[in-house]
């Protein structure tokens, strides 16, 4: 691995946050196309290695450095402030299907204990709500869309939940024990 990858790396792996190719590129001093190809060749061998973290190429040309979504489950208990239960992560894929979204209608359609996970949700900065009337309207937030690997434009990222979310639902369901044949 040559110095500018190494260096790549290390960035992504410091910041925990999506970065973009400008400001990796400005990083290491070369030219977005060079860039890129460091970051896929990086991306390349993560993947080869077959270990716990992978690379992904985000929208807007951003990457990350991240736990392969297979293994969230298992090492949930040790992330900061905790995963999501099987309950919550429901009614997050509810908000993100349905976005926009009136709480008092996702509380008619789910229950009330949905207020506790659309709290939880907000504090984890995965929905946002802004105040309407006596309710509030719920959206997912761009946190929400690179914590699980979606793209941000709604439409896309509707199309990909229905693929994605149900292997993660299942998975979450296994771990707590819960029978979802019924």
């Amino acid at each position: 691995m040559n110095e500018d990858m190494i260096t790549l790396e290390a960035a992504l792996y410091v910041s925990g946050r999506p970065m973009t190719i400008e400001e990796l590129s400005e990083l290491i001093g070369k030219a977005h196309s060079s860039t890129k190809r460091l970051l896929d060749d990086l991306a390349y061998d993560y993947k080869k290695r077959g270990g716990a973290l992978e690379i992904v190429e985000l929208p807007r040309e951003r990457y990350v450095l991240q736990l392969i979504p297979e293994l969230t489950p298992r090492v949930a208990k040790f992330i900061p402030g905790g995963l999501l239960s099987y309950a919550t992560l429901q009614t997050l894929v509810f908000i993100a299907l349905k976005q926009p979204i009136l709480q008092s209608e996702l509380v008619a359609q789910r229950g009330t204990h949905c207020y506790d996970h659309v709290h939880e949700l907000i504090e984890k900065k995965f929905v946002e709500a802004t105040p309407e009337g006596r309710s509030k309207i719920l959206k997912t937030t761009p946190l929400f869309a690179d914590y699980f690997g979606l793209d941000q434009d709604v439409v896309k990222m509707k199309a990909q939940l229905k693929f994605k979310m149900k292997k993660m639902l299942e998975k979450q369901a296994a771990e707590e024990g819960i029978d979802t044949s019924h």
